[in-house]
């Protein structure tokens, strides 16, 4: 159970960089059918800054999945809702 309260607050914490994350990797490629490749250098940019952090209490590996959930739900809202417009 403790790992789930870890997982829970990293991405609490995350969340707020993770929304940043995501809208300037939208703005700087724009196009649709790239979410795959936006996808995949979100994910570089909070691994490479999770990697520097020693007392996380749980691996990226671990974390990821949710983070990875979270994202796509994101991305639909700010679809949905206009934030983001398709190319």
């Amino acid at each position: 159970m403790s790992k789930l309260i870890a997982i829970i607050k990293i991405i609490a914490q995350l969340l707020p960089t993770i929304i940043e994350a995501i809208k300037a990797i939208e703005a700087a490629v724009p196009a649709s059918g790239q979410g795959a490749q936006k996808l995949a250098l979100v994910r570089e940019l909070i691994e490479a800054a999770f990697e520097a952090v020693q007392d996380a209490g749980v691996t990226f590996s671990e974390v990821w999945p949710a983070i990875a959930r979270l994202i796509a739900k994101l991305v639909g809202l700010f679809n949905s809702t206009g934030i983001f417009t398709k190319a």
